[in-house]
């Protein structure tokens, strides 16, 4: 009777222990399936700037808004010479607000800044939003040209081409 315990105990351990096992690799892939190619990125918030230019780029300056007046800063890229490639991973507890938004700053030849809406946030404080812009042209004036895709942190989006 004891020996039957004992192999039933073992059993029951040894089902639980695949059932952990199991649990664990099914949300992996899920994670992996959801996340796509931005799997890799850090948690937080990874903002990436490919420079396709033929030109150094302007300090971009990105920061966190919810009514596009008060900002609250993640990070600075300063003079990105063409073909360089830089990356910047802010907290996503700055997303305080399911409200809130992603934007670039910059200046262009006039002296006149400009502010264009990177991403919206439907969560507040998602586990993982990436934002990556491939810079394809500065125009004669500073306007910046270029391509933004990413993860929001519920789905893909993009490509988006803004001229």
């Amino acid at each position: 009777m004891k020996k039957l315990i004992r192999y039933i105990s073992i059993a029951v351990v040894l089902w639980g222990a695949l059932l952990a096992i199991s649990a664990y690799f099914l949300f992996s892939f899920i994670e992996f399936i959801w996340q796509g190619e931005y799997r890799n990125y850090e948690q937080g918030v990874t903002i990436e700037v490919n420079n396709l230019s033929n030109q150094s780029l302007p300090s971009l300056k990105f920061s966190y808004s919810v009514n596009q007046s008060e900002f609250k800063e993640v990070g600075t890229i300063e003079n990105l010479n063409a073909g360089d490639t830089a990356q910047i991973t802010g907290s996503s507890k700055d997303v305080n607000t399911s409200d809130t938004s992603l934007y670039l700053h910059y200046y262009i030849d006039n002296g006149g800044k400009v502010e264009n809406h990177m991403i919206y946030f439907d969560l507040m404080q998602p586990i993982k939003a990436v934002v990556i812009l491939d810079i394809k042209e500065v125009d004669v004036h500073g306007f910046l040209k270029y391509e933004k895709r990413g993860f929001d942190g519920l789905s893909d989006f993009g490509p988006m081409e803004i001229k």
